[in-house]
């Protein structure tokens, strides 16, 4: 009962109630869930609304010859910040009904008609056959598996929408060239966004596993009740190969959450089509076989990864002689700047007891200073991405007369006096594992069939699929890959073998 208070104190926060009706919501918990219900109404009506005038802005914005374009900037952060609270408030509402939810009576699963042995219904989990064959708990716990799928695929499509916007906002960041307002207002939003898509893979994880947990364990016990042990062994199979996939791609996605939902999801259908088959259900079986594959629409769950750490805005600049001096004794040299990540290189041009006139650097520009803690005075110049830039510049500098002048670098905030070509990257000489791909030999002229796409979009989801043509021979060569996992590379070249033996599918080991 205690959380029933909570839910009403959120309502109450919101402008939906008043103390008076808190206390009679705290009586009532299906007060309280409709309550919250009629307001997660009221946010998705404004999530739509602000989303809709969203696009309207972006699409103003982005036409060439729109005169306020300029102005448009703000009115769109504006309205990304507003749709940001909308859908936080969201997510809170849709945790605090899910909670809720615990607390409501459980109705019991509607029982069997005596009538009506044998149904056709396009939803396969309302199928008499279904349900027959399961314990009563079992099949109220699928059924709500069942209705909690919507809410999945609700939080898969806006992390999907929020993915896109983030995209959106970090490249409009990046190519700021420097740092001004409006580039910490793009990185705050997307800070925030960020941290929501976190937020949401979470919850997608904590009700998908649950989902598809209850899911897999219905369906192998009706399988294995009925007898069907050759779809048992096939999704079996297909459960191993999940797995390693899942494992493959953890790391090569930016929402491991989301690409695990995609796989687990095409595996789900692949069970439920398998039971409309076995039990005959034509209305199920023609249901599923309109629902797209997750893979046809890889690039909705298989994002790639973004970079979201702030920018430092570094200060590359050539170093060179100009005229009139930028410098002079009233014109200081400014403090070198530290960036505390990544790397930049410098010249070295000398090092003093005591700062010396700026007329000995020869009017170089730009340049920097700073007094170590050897209490002597450092000055570069220039500022450069990489070391041979910097050392091509410090060669042309020496000559131009500077005696020795000297590269040096700083890796994430950490000085490097004696940097090398490789310094910025420790990763390099290091021994990587081998890594493997399926080439596929003697197709026909029209390329793969569709049955052998789907098992390589099936089996293999996020692994592309080239063409090549063999230097021997001139023969197309399909390649699928790369893989860092042997077994998974080998079960795909069986599983192309085993659909069309003419065929020719090896695997080849990339140094």
């Amino acid at each position: 009962m205690k959380n029933i208070v909570t839910y009403a104190l959120l309502l109450g926060l919101a402008g939906f109630v008043s103390p008076l009706s808190a206390q009679t919501v705290s009586s009532a918990p299906e007060a309280a869930y409709d309550s919250l219900s009629h307001r997660k109404q009221a946010l998705q009506l404004r999530e739509a609304e602000l989303a809709d005038r969203l696009s309207e802005t972006r699409s103003l914005y982005a036409a060439d010859d729109y005169a306020g374009r300029e102005a448009l900037s703000g009115t769109i952060v504006r309205f990304e910040t507003e749709l940001l609270a909308v859908r936080d408030s969201l997510d809170m509402l849709n945790n605090s009904l899910a909670a809720l939810e615990k607390e409501l009576p459980v109705r019991p699963a509607p029982a069997i008609e005596p009538e009506h042995p044998a149904s056709d219904n396009a939803l396969l989990t309302d199928n008499t056959y279904i349900r027959e064959n399961l314990p009563a708990e079992d099949y109220r716990l699928l059924q709500q598996a069942q209705n909690r799928e919507a809410d999945a695929a609700r939080l898969a499509g806006t992390i999907g929408d929020n993915y896109r916007q983030l995209d959106a906002m970090l490249k409009a960041y990046h190519a700021l060239p420097s740092r001004t307002a409006q580039a910490d207002s793009l990185y705050a939003a997307a800070v925030t966004l960020a941290a929501q898509n976190d937020r949401l893979t979470a919850d997608l994880a904590a009700i998908w596993n649950e989902i598809f947990e209850t899911k897999t364990y219905a369906y192998n016990y009706v399988l294995d009740k009925c007898g069907a042990y050759d779809i048992l062994a096939i999704q079996e199979q297909q459960m191993n190969d999940l797995q390693l996939l899942d494992a493959e791609t953890r790391n090569e996605y930016m929402y491991a959450e989301l690409v695990r939902y995609a796989l687990q999801k095409q595996l789900i259908l692949n069970y439920e089509r398998h039971l409309a088959d076995l039990a005959a259900l034509g209305a199920a079986a023609d249901s599923l076989a309109t629902v797209g594959l997750p893979t046809d629409h890889i690039r909705d769950y298989f994002l790639p990864t973004l970079d979201t750490q702030e920018r430092m805005f570094y200060d590359f600049a050539d170093a060179a002689i100009v005229r009139p001096a930028k410098y002079a004794n009233i014109r200081q040299i400014p403090q070198v700047q530290i960036f505390p990540r990544g790397s930049i290189y410098r010249i070295l041009l000398g090092s003093y007891s005591q700062p010396p006139s700026v007329s000995v650097f020869r009017n170089v520009c730009p340049m920097s200073q700073e007094t170590k803690a050897d209490r002597r005075h450092y000055y570069y110049a220039g500022g450069y991405a990489t070391y041979d830039e910097a050392q091509a510049a410090a060669a042309r500098l020496k000559k131009q007369g500077f005696r020795n002048p000297k590269v040096v670098a700083w890796h994430d905030g950490v000085y490097d006096a004696a940097p090398g070509a490789s310094s910025a990257s420790p990763a390099a000489g290091r021994k990587t594992q081998p890594s493997y791909r399926v080439e596929i030999r003697n197709a026909s002229s029209d390329g793969l069939s569709r049955m052998v796409r789907d098992v390589i979009a099936t089996r293999a989801a996020g692994k592309e699929i080239s063409r090549i043509s063999d230097p021997a021979t001139g023969e197309p060569v399909f390649i699928v890959g790369a893989f860092s996992n042997r077994t998974l590379a080998e079960n795909i070249v069986g599983a192309i073998t085993e659909t069309d033996p003419t065929l020719d599918a090896s695997l080849v080991t990339i140094p």
